[in-house]
């Protein structure tokens, strides 16, 4: 995931150039996608978070109000004494968050933010080969309202594309790419 993620990132750069000049358009809504790392008490194989935003609409030209939501998944192999299983466990969270930039229109844009939202997490268990008699695969949901604060920037290559560096709730830490819309 890691080397997609980088070559994605890599090919954008070809593709649109980098120019000094050009810097966000202030005040336009932007959409943005990238992946992390930590978040959800999620780790092991395949739980790099995933991550889309929807900034739309701005307050002024340093306040911007949008969606978040983000996405991670796992599973474990789990042996007691014969008998063996896998626990797969799952992480969504969809919020809304409010950034304020320090620099919009600048190509280095620097920001802090509040998020309020709603966090699913389930966690299941699947028997391999034979099951334990009277044994069911248990499967549990929790979840619940969060607040959280977030930091970070984008560095805008070109009017319209941004490489976006954040510290948050989940995932933890991130990179992305942002599209001015």
């Amino acid at each position: 995931m890691k080397k997609v993620l980088f070559a994605v990132l890599v090919l954008g750069l070809i593709a649109f150039g980098t120019v000094d000049t050009n810097a966000q358009f202030k005040g336009q809504s932007t959409l943005g996608v990238g992946a992390g790392f930590g978040g959800g008490g999620l780790s092991g194989t395949g739980a790099i978070p995933l991550y889309a935003e929807y900034n739309f609409y701005n307050f002024n030209e340093k306040l911007q109000l949008g969606a978040y939501a983000a996405f991670a998944s796992t599973s474990e192999d789990y042996g007691f004494f014969t008998y063996q299983g896998t626990w797969t466990y799952t992480n969504i969270i969809i919020a809304v968050q409010g950034n304020y930039h320090l620099s919009p229109g600048e190509q280095f844009d620097p920001f802090l933010g509040l998020s309020l939202g709603y966090n699913v997490a389930s966690a299941s268990f699947e028997w391999s080969g034979t099951v334990p008699a009277g044994v069911a695969s248990p499967t549990v949901t929790a979840g619940g309202f969060f607040y959280s604060g977030q930091a970070g920037f984008n560095y805008w290559m070109n009017p319209g594309l941004a490489l976006q560096v954040r510290v948050g709730y989940f995932p933890y830490a991130s990179v992305g790419v942002l599209f001015n819309m």
